[in-house]
This record gives structure tokens, sequence and C-alpha cells, in this order.
């Protein structure tokens, strides 16, 4: 930079001393000139006034030394006389005469082939006669062959006296910058406290005072930043969860102990690919499917149970990669199969003693007794087919929530409903509510028939619970882009918004509908029904309006 600055600074100087001597040398040819035709000028009216002079003398007439050329031309352009030829072609033509007819005077520089040099006229007319001077024009040259020893000195002077200035200039400049440049190389090798010294008010002060200004923030965010990233990183360690970050190629960019422990990972694998560490089939699938959560069961470095999450990660718009995070489940499946198997069992094991009381209550009901034990026989009989129809919805709750195989076949969905309603429409009779059921359906579904007729039985006798007389209970089978639809619909007292989001929860009963006697498990066994045909139950409902639930199931 040193170098390039001295450079331009000289190449400058040269360049200034060379427009301003060529100025010099023009102005002076340019002043030069005008002098010349004003003598010029001059001479032709004194001639004109010396009209006795001797013609023969006019051949030594000078100006500077310089020999005057006199030509006498009449108003035709025919050379009545020239001081130094003879049988002159007519000068009509010319600028200098063309002017001089015209306006009295005129003037003009050309070459002359004869004398080999550029000559300046200048004519000017006295009454019918034109009289026309010209001298020789010696331009002054920019240098003369006596005057290049003077040039030589003057621009070795000026080109000391530009280094010398210039190095002075060029250390004003450059040392702020070397300075700057030190500091710079030094909070490159994570010197943060290092301030440039500013002694000017310059602008190189300046941008010394916006480097400190720089410098500061810069200190104050990564200060910042190491915090924040000393925070996570002790929340990442501390996790009972796994944590991977990884970019757009699945290239590691963060991963916590945990995520290590869970996969038997011991040694350091950012920016290592995921996959070569990561070899599970179903993982690596999750990560290229849409799906933002699943549950994988693994099998290296043990046995487990995953629960799965990804999210994407986002830098202004741009996606730059994703974060994976695990939870290990296994406790929790063993914990809920344990439960799901207690419940079995405890169920199995009240069903015997409860039919007994059931059968004992029959019995004492023929037994002639007092008015009032028959009375109590009824509650005792109307409890335990409360208890046994509770005990049936736990024992089919528990059964679904197993995961225990199931017969799946092919069937006509319509058909199922069609003898659910059959089997059913005595109790709508009874309770005056009227039973619809329309079949747009022609496509088989895969699953379970037994599971599908109990999810349609829940569904529609939940209407006709919930439903007051005369009400209207519609059933509608459909299929629509690949689905087949399920709606059952009633215009009976319906659900409170505020409930909607628990009706499918185990024993959960909304409290205008505890009258009805519901053991609160069946829409959990439908909610339970409809997932082992990969499907999804939907629920609309306003209160006093009525309710509407929807199945959707998905063809394979």
């Amino acid at each position: 930079m040193k170098n390039k600055i001295l450079i331009s600074i000289i190449v400058i100087v040269l360049f200034v001393l060379t427009i301003l001597t060529s100025s010099f040398v023009l102005l002076t040819n340019i002043q030069h000139i005008n002098d010349t035709k004003e003598e010029l000028k001059n001479f032709n009216s004194i001639i004109f006034q010396l009209k006795s002079i001797d013609k023969e003398k006019l051949d030594n007439i000078k100006i500077n030394g310089i020999s005057v050329r006199l030509t006498f031309i009449n108003t035709n352009g025919d050379v009545l006389y020239d001081t130094e030829e003879n049988n002159l072609t007519n000068n009509i033509n010319t600028k200098e005469i063309q002017e001089a007819l015209e306006t009295g005077n005129g003037y003009a520089i050309r070459y002359n082939e004869s004398t080999n040099t550029n000559l300046i006229y200048y004519a000017t007319k006295i009454d019918d006669t034109i009289i026309r001077s010209s001298v020789p024009v010696n331009m002054i040259k920019m240098f003369q062959s006596e005057n290049i020893k003077y040039y030589v000195c003057i621009l070795i002077g000026v080109i000391i006296s530009s280094i010398a200035l210039s190095l002075k200039l060029v250390k004003m400049i450059i040392q702020p910058v070397k300075d700057l440049e030190s500091i710079t190389g030094k909070m490159a090798g994570g010197d943060y406290r290092i301030r440039v010294n500013v002694n000017t008010n310059d602008e190189l002060g300046n941008l010394g005072n916006s480097f400190n200004n720089m410098a500061n923030q810069l200190q104050m965010k990564i200060n910042e930043l190491v915090e924040k990233q000393t925070k996570i990183e002790s929340i990442l360690r501390s996790m009972e969860s796994g944590v991977i970050a990884v970019d757009n190629n699945d290239v590691i960019i963060s991963i916590n102990p945990y995520a290590e422990k869970i996969f038997g990972i011991k040694k350091n694998i950012i920016g290592e690919n995921l996959i070569d560490y990561i070899t599970d089939y179903d993982i690596n699938n999750f990560l290229k499917e849409e799906e933002i959560d699943k549950e994988i069961k693994i099998l290296h470095p043990i046995e487990r149970n995953l629960k799965i999450k990804k999210a994407i990660i986002v830098n202004g718009i741009e996606k730059i990669g994703k974060v994976i995070t695990i939870q290990d489940i296994t406790d929790l499946k063993k914990f809920e199969l344990m439960r799901t198997q207690f419940v079995a069992n405890v169920s199995h094991e009240l069903k015997t003693p409860l039919t007994s009381i059931k059968g004992f209550a029959e019995t004492l009901r023929d037994v002639e007794q007092d008015p009032t034990r028959g009375k109590f026989l009824d509650i005792i009989n109307k409890e335990a087919e409360r208890l046994t129809r509770l005990i049936n919805d736990i024992l089919v709750l528990s059964h679904i929530e197993s995961h225990l195989v199931s017969q799946s076949d092919e069937f006509l969905p319509g058909v199922i409903i069609e003898d659910v309603i059959n089997m059913i429409k005595k109790i709508a009779y009874n309770k005056e509510i009227k039973l619809e059921f329309e079949d747009h359906n022609q496509e088989f579904i895969l699953g379970d028939k037994d599971k599908f007729f109990q999810l349609v039985l829940n569904l529609i006798e939940n209407g006709i619970k919930y439903s007051e007389s005369g009400a209207c209970v519609k059933v509608l089978s459909y299929d629509k882009c690949g689905y087949y639809y399920l709606e059952v619909s009633d215009n009976g007292i319906g659900i409170p918004e505020e409930d909607l989001p628990r009706i499918f929860e185990r024993f959960y009963r909304v409290d205008k509908s505890r009258k009805q006697g519901g053991t609160g498990l069946g829409l959990a066994i439908v909610k339970h029904i409809v997932k082992t045909f990969n499907g999804d139950i939907n629920v609309e409902s306003e209160l006093g309006e009525g309710t509407t639930f929807k199945v959707e199931i998905k063809y394979l």
C-alpha cells in the first residue's frame, strides 16, 4: 500500500507538471500569434500611409528580425505586386482576402509548401487595393534543446521533493492503518480487550473510534453468546431426553450425552454423518419422512422403546437443518402393559361373583315374600347389570389396548351397520326415536368386523341414549377421495364446548349425561377401535342442538 500511494503521488505530480507546461506553451503561442497579427495590421496601415515608398525597398522590411512578405492585390484577387514571387495565381478564394473584402480586415494561418513553413497572413482593404503581409510563425516548443538541462534539473527537484513529502504523508496514513491491522490480528486471536490508541480527530481518528466501538459491541455480543451457549450446553447435558441437531445433509451439529447413551456412542461425532452411527432402519426412514413424531423400538445397543420427534431449524426463511428429540418410554410401556393386564385380571376375577349375585337376585324374585324385598331385589339386579356392563367395557378396552392380534377381513361397512340397526331398532322404537340410514359406499374396508360392529353400536346407542323422545338419529356411510366416512348424527341434548376435548377419555362423563347411567368407557372404546383401523374420529356438537360423530378410515 505504501508503494502504491508513493507511485500515485509521483504520477499525479508529473501529470500536473505536464499539463501546466503544455498549457503555458499553448497560451504563449496564442499570445505570440495575436501579437504578430497586431504588428502585421499596423504594418499594413504604415505601408498605406507611405504611398511614395519605393517598392524595391519593401524587400528589406522586417519584423522582429523576420522578413515580411508583402503582397498587393486588387479586389478581383489578382496579385499586383509580391515581394517574394512573380506570376502568382489569383487569391480571391483565400480566407484572409474574403474576410478583407467583407469586413476590411482578415487573417489566416496556413502552411506554405514553397517555404515549407507555417505563415500568418493579414490582409487590409484600403480603397480598391488589398495590402496583405505575412511572416513565418515560429511556434514555441515545449522542449527546446538549449532548455533541456533546465527541464531535467527542475524535474529531478520536483521528484525528490514529491518523494520526501509523499513519504511523510504515507507514514501519517499508513502507521495508524498498520496499528489497526496489528490490533485486528490480536482480536482475531482471541484478545477482545485490546483497543486502538486514537491521537487525531481526522478520518483516521474516526476510524479508530469506530473500531473501538465495534470491538466493545463485539466483546459484549461474544460474552452473551458464550453465556447462552454455556446455558444451552448445561441444559442439554442435564436433560433426561436425547437431543440431536443435524444440517440438511444429516451431518451432526450437536448431540447431548443422553442421546449418546441411548445409541451407545462413546466418542465425539460432531461433524460426522448421523446415519453412520445410528443404523436403525426405522429411525433412518423417519429422518427422511414428513412425519414429525413416531414411536420406534430399537434393538441396539439394548432393546428400547423410543418416542422420537423432529422439528425444522430455520434461519430466516432458509431451512438449515433439523433437531431431533428422543424420549425413552421403555419403562412407560412396561407400566402401561402392567396396568392393562391388572385391569383385565381384576375385571375377570370380579365377573364371577357378580354373576352369582345376579343369579341369586333373580331366584329371590320368584319367591312370594314381602313386596319390599322385591323392590330391593330389583335394585340389586339393576346394579349387578350395571356392574356387569362396566366390567365388560373394561375387558373390551383392555383387550384393545393390549394390541392383541385381531382378525382382519375385507367387509362392506353398510352390511355391519344394517345388522346394528336391526338389533337396536327395538330400543329406538320404545323411546320413540327414528333411525335413518343412508349408504353411499360400495368399497370394502380391512379390519375386525366385530370391532367395527361394536364401534357402530356404541355410537348409535349414544345417539339414542342422549336424545329425547321424538328425536331422529341419522347414520350416513360414504366414501370420498380414498377415505371411508361414517357419520352418526342426533338432535339430542348435545355436549358443552368445554367438554368436547375430553369426551374420549376413560370414565369421563358429561354432567348432563350422568343420569343416563353410562359407564364412561363407550367413547374410549370407540376411539381405540378407530385407531385399530388406522383412522380418526372427530365430533361436532352444540348444546341443545345435537351431536355428530365422524369416523374417517383410509382404504388400504
